[in-house]
């Protein structure tokens, strides 16, 4: 049925406040899994074979082949959030950041709860060094999901980086 799959399942409310509140590591990571499994899931055949597709595409890093198969999928679900988000990371890694950054604002739009998304546009920030921009997207995925080591890594170089470019 409709209330189970993708970032408008009625599970995920339940799990955002799990993840927020555990203090557990293990089980941080059982929560998120869930998280991101109830994010990739659609309704559409259609759009699960080009999210698979996608997927296997940047396994072995055929980046343009992945965005095809992502482009499509947007066009068969524009208000499905992982399709955006996951063409968003295509482009980051073919190094085409502005794209990348409207990607992820729109996946944003759909879910605003979306770590994966918002660290993401911190790593943005990060490539294009702006600081503070990367400092308030990661902070921002952290609030949502503080459990993200890398974040954490990168908050900290955000930081150092922009206490240096104020000096």
């Amino acid at each position: 049925s409709d209330a189970f799959a993708d970032q408008n399942d009625v599970r995920l409310s339940e799990l955002f406040r799990s993840l927020k509140s555990t203090e557990n590591g293990s089980k941080a990571s059982v929560f998120e899994s869930k998280i991101w499994h109830i994010w990739m899931q659609h309704n559409d055949p259609e759009v699960e074979t080009a999210m698979f597709r996608g997927l296997e595409a940047m396994k072995f890093h055929q980046f343009d082949q992945a965005f095809g198969y992502f482009s499509i999928l947007i066009k068969l679900a524009p208000d499905y959030a992982e399709g955006w988000n996951k063409r968003a990371t295509v482009l980051y890694l073919l190094g085409r950041f502005n794209e990348s950054e409207a990607d992820v604002m729109r996946t944003l739009e759909l879910e605003p709860r979306h770590f994966g998304a918002l660290s993401g546009q911190g790593l943005i920030k990060i490539a294009l060094r702006d600081w503070q921009g990367a400092i308030y997207f990661l902070e921002s995925a952290l609030k949502i999901n503080p459990h993200m080591h890398g974040v954490i890594m990168n908050l900290k170089y955000a930081r150092q980086k922009y206490k240096e470019s104020m000096t």
